[in-house]
């Protein structure tokens, strides 16, 4: 880890190719081809050299989200260049919730997050509580629920092409559950290499255009949401590899059973992975990340308010310049 902190500047420029089109080291869009190997095999060398030496990075201390310094930013980015995420710790907190949304928008602000998901459960900031709701448009959704959430990527079932898709996002805990609640997490580029690794033709197949499907749905307030298909690994419009995924085996339709066993391949790497990060979040720390995969165990609460996190959506990415 202090190998890691001591060469942030290395990390952020080693893997600044990322978000080029190509430079001395190899990396390009093209590393992504399962035609390319060479190029491949340049980008899995960094990858894993970046991924150990981040792993277990602490949260990065913000003495004031409103105004990042460039030191704190540059510590921030190093974990974002190195696994896709960043943890971070807010020294002072806001007086109020009004103040939280704007808190909130300030410090993304400050990473170049600024395309907003038009969610129909964010607030008129574009902020979306997450809470468990026991009436109203959100009741019985898994989010807004204390149950258990599966491995997934945020957005899966509203893709609509690479450059309409939840790039980037923020969680933000407000309150830590009594009892669980706990969150996984692993960078989506590492997800895709151990399963090119392990088995191309699996990873072909969820590189698919219409992979996996989200059925329509109405919800008992009366509003719709229409079929929803798409791959599972894509890239963007900048060229950067994307994921959008569920483990979740209720409405959920896979384009073949060679898909369905290819999801299954990859659920499976995806537990086992040595690089998943554990952690519980407490008051006044979050995640920064460029729409990384993770989950969340069930949890209980002894307060009667169950409000714990907040959450914004970005159809753009973390800005590493």
């Amino acid at each position: 880890m202090q190998n890691f902190l001591a060469n942030e500047e290395n990390n952020i420029n080693s893997i600044s190719c990322i978000q080029s089109r190509g430079d001395e080291s190899g990396w390009s869009p093209s590393a992504f081809s399962l035609e390319d190997k060479d190029s491949w095999r340049r980008w899995r060398d960094i990858k894993l050299r970046q991924a150990e030496s981040a792993r277990d990075a602490p949260p990065t201390l913000i003495e004031d989200p409103r105004s990042v310094s460039a030191a704190e930013r540059r510590a921030l980015l190093a974990q974002v260049v190195a696994t896709n995420f960043a943890l971070y710790e807010w020294r002072i907190a806001p007086s109020d919730e009004d103040a939280l949304d704007e808190w909130l928008l300030a410090f993304t602000g400050s990473f170049g997050l600024r395309a907003r998901e038009d969610h129909r459960s964010a607030n008129g900031n574009g902020v979306v509580r997450i809470e468990v709701a026991r009436e109203g448009g959100r009741a019985g959704y898994i989010p807004y629920t204390n149950l258990r959430i599966a491995w997934h990527t945020d957005g899966y079932y509203n893709y609509h092409g690479p450059s309409n898709c939840v790039r980037g996002m923020i969680l933000h805990c407000a309150a830590a559950a009594s009892q669980g609640g706990e969150n996984r997490l692993l960078d989506h580029e590492l997800a895709y290499l151990r399963l090119r690794d392990s088995d191309e033709e699996a990873l072909r197949l969820l590189m698919h255009p219409q992979a996996m499907t989200i059925p329509e749905a109405t919800d008992d307030s009366g509003r719709f949401r229409a079929t929803n298909a798409g791959p599972v690994f894509f890239l963007d419009d900048s060229g950067a590899l994307t994921m959008r995924y569920t483990a979740r085996k209720r409405f959920v339709e896979w384009r073949d059973e060679a898909t369905r066993g290819a999801a299954d391949r990859l659920l499976a790497l995806i537990e086992s992975d040595p690089h998943v990060r554990r952690l519980k979040m407490a008051p006044g720390q979050g995640l920064l990340c460029n729409n990384v995969l993770h989950d969340r165990a069930g949890f209980e609460n002894d307060a009667d308010t169950w409000r714990r996190l907040c959450r914004v959506r970005f159809h753009n990415r973390i800005d590493i310049n």
